[in-house]
């Protein structure tokens, strides 16, 4: 049992990956997820698979598709099929629900399950080590924390400092800054995992107003050699936390330095070049600010700091006094502003019709309805292009896995709806078959007298016994054999009718001499015949059995198949309405999430369009001023 939970878990383990969010936490390096994709049976003995219906569940499972792999489960597991692997099954069906992102009822089953005091720790403890994982990703900091303190340390190294890490990322998105510290001073892991820890604890000492210690811990992750490429991408996260809180602490040129070895190319770079951009101001180097805002300049517009790439620049060249340029890059800035508003109201308008989530299906059709899976591609659809930026939020991503789900349950339903319909068919068509086919059976079952044959069957034996108890070789004897005997016996019995002549003397040696050499024959042969005898004589038992229990199983049929077939129709009729009544509850809840989701990314792109009409307030007051300065005479 124990190592089919630990392949149930490390199946499990590649989607537990962190949530989004606004804190500046780093997430566990994948690394150590790809390698957990590798079933570890740790040395417990594997288990044969005793029942067909849990190598069906095990079979759906195997291909990935959790929520048929849950359905057959659950329905063979209320029908009594699985009691050979009643425990391997529950521990299935929580790592399904894990999947399926029902974190409550996987809880459940794992609290139920691992509080045996049979389940071997190592399981226990992987068990605890996943579900904390999986309620992390989903946001229940809590519960994640006390599941994975709930693990006894029993754990491999690179397990075990995911765990550490994990719990602190948790206590950092609910700002208990002072104990995520100490859960990472003085932790050491692997160097990867070790990388991840320094990063969390240099933002919790800064978020903690340790801003020295913060500072140092940050430049060290940020000094990182390395060509792994989640490892480059953590140095430039690094850089750049340390460049803005060394900006907020007033030192610009330290700040520089730090924003200086992000990567152009990284997810980072927009963030690092409008912050070296500041830098410079900050020193008063606008000349040399305007080389990174110019470069942010040509960027997508999407990005915040890209829109705001587009006050710095004309900010600089004022402060240079260029008041021609400023104007020009101010005047373009509300341009650009202005139609990046039109196309976010058509975006808007374009979900409030509902028509993201119907290209959003589209363009990831034939995923599976996992809990973690993302798109893709981008959906064709003038709100495409915002996309991104609303899958970078939490509660986006969740409300879409939701929707996905009651999607596939609805197309599950509807699946079954038809089934429903071909079960009634079928249903029919077994009861016309049966009445058509009856007839010809009941003659072929009066046609063979299976009790006859019985009582012949035992004549036989009886024989066979006699012969055998009397040693009766001439039982035994061959057609051939036969018709000497009867020769013979009829010779001695006319040489019977001859006692006293003598002539027929040397008949009666003769006929002596034939019966001793038939006798002779008949012994010799005799080991032979009786075991061929036995022999036929057990085939003849098998035949008479199957023809015995064909007939029964025929009579059992011909009264059986009529109220199986009656049953059947009973659970279909009576499963029907019960389907009918879930399309229904899913078509509403289907509904009330995708308004949700309408919702989410409306307000979130009213975000941007509020922030893009701050941008163009400001462009414009900033114009006036140039204006009523240079009408004023003013420098």
């Amino acid at each position: 049992m124990a190592w089919r939970l630990i392949v149930i878990l490390a199946a499990l383990s590649a989607w537990a990956g962190p949530a989004a969010g606004s804190a500046p936490v780093a997430s566990a390096p994948a690394l150590g997820a790809a390698r957990e994709n590798t079933p570890d049976p740790a040395g417990l003995p594997a288990v044969k698979v005793q029942d067909l219906h849990y190598g069906d569940v095990l079979f759906y499972f195997y291909g990935r598709d959790h929520f048929e792999a849950l359905v057959r489960l659950s329905a063979y597991r209320d029908q009594g099929h699985l009691d050979p692997h009643a425990r391997d099954a529950e521990l299935l069906r929580g790592g399904l629900y894990l999947s399926l992102g029902q974190h409550r009822e996987a809880r459940e089953i794992f609290e139920r399950l691992l509080a045996d005091a049979t389940t071997p720790a190592p399981v226990r403890d992987r068990a605890w080590f996943y579900l904390g994982k999986v309620l992390y990703a989903s946001g229940h900091y809590d519960q994640s924390e006390q599941a994975l303190r709930a693990v006894s340390a029993g754990l491999p190294i690179e397990f075990e400092s995911e765990r550490r890490l994990l719990i602190a990322q948790g206590l950092m998105y609910r700002e208990q800054f002072d104990a995520a510290i100490a859960e990472l001073e003085g932790w050491q892991g692997p160097d990867n995992w070790t990388a991840y820890g320094k990063f969390n604890l240099g933002v919790a000492l800064v978020r903690a107003n340790r801003i020295e210690s913060g500072h140092a811990m940050l430049e060290q992750v940020g000094m990182l050699q390395t060509t792994d490429p989640e490892l480059l991408s953590l140095r430039d996260k690094a850089n750049l936390a340390l460049g803005y809180a060394l900006l907020q602490a007033g030192r610009p040129d330290a700040a520089r330095i730090a924003l200086d070895r992000v990567r152009l190319q990284g997810s980072q770079a927009n963030k690092a070049l409008l912050g070296a951009g500041w830098a410079d101001a900050a020193g008063g180097h606008y000349q040399q600010a305007l080389v990174p805002w110019v470069e942010l300049h040509g960027r997508d517009l999407l990005d915040a700091a890209v829109q705001e790439s587009y006050l710095a620049v004309p900010y600089a060249y004022a402060e240079l006094s260029a008041i021609g340029q400023a104007v020009g890059y101010y005047e373009q800035a509300i341009a650009s502003y202005d139609a990046e508003r039109v196309r976010i109201d058509e975006s808007i308008a374009s979900i409030r019709a509902g028509r993201l989530l119907a290209a959003a299906l589209a363009a990831d059709r034939g995923a599976r309805p996992d809990w973690f899976a993302q798109l893709k591609a981008l959906p064709d659809a003038p709100e495409s292009r915002y996309l991104y930026h609303l899958l970078a939020g939490h509660e986006f991503q969740e409300g879409l896995k939701n929707y996905r789900s009651l999607e596939a349950m609805s197309q599950n339903l509807d699946g079954w709806s038809t089934s429903l319909g071909a079960f009634s068919d079928m249903i029919e068509t077994r009861k016309n078959a049966f009445v058509g086919k009856l007839p010809a059976a009941d003659r072929r079952l009066a046609s063979v007298d299976v009790a006859d044959i019985n009582r012949r069957r035992d004549e036989l034996r009886a024989r066979l016994e006699a012969a055998l108890h009397d040693r009766d070789t001439s039982a035994l004897a061959t057609e051939h054999e036969r018709q000497w005997l009867s020769l013979l016996a009829a010779v001695e019995s006319e040489l019977a009718a001859h006692a006293g002549d003598a002539s027929f003397d040397d008949a009666r040696e003769k006929a002596h001499l034939a019966r001793g050499v038939v006798s002779w024959k008949l012994d010799a042969a005799w080991k032979v015949r009786v075991w061929q005898a036995q022999r036929a004589m057990r085939e003849l038992d098998a035949v008479v059995y199957d023809a015995r229990t064909r007939q029964a199983e025929a009579v059992k049929a011909r009264r059986g198949t009529p109220e199986r077939t009656a049953a059947l129709a009973v659970r279909v009729d009576a499963v029907s309405p019960r389907v009918t009544d879930l399309a229904r509850r899913v078509e509403a809840a289907k509904a009330a999430q995708g308004r949700r989701l309408a919702d989410i990314a409306i307000s979130e792109l009213e975000d941007q369009r509020n922030r893009l009409d701050e941008y163009s307030v400001q462009a414009r007051y900033a114009i006036a001023t140039i204006y009523d300065r240079a009408s004023s005479g003013a420098p």
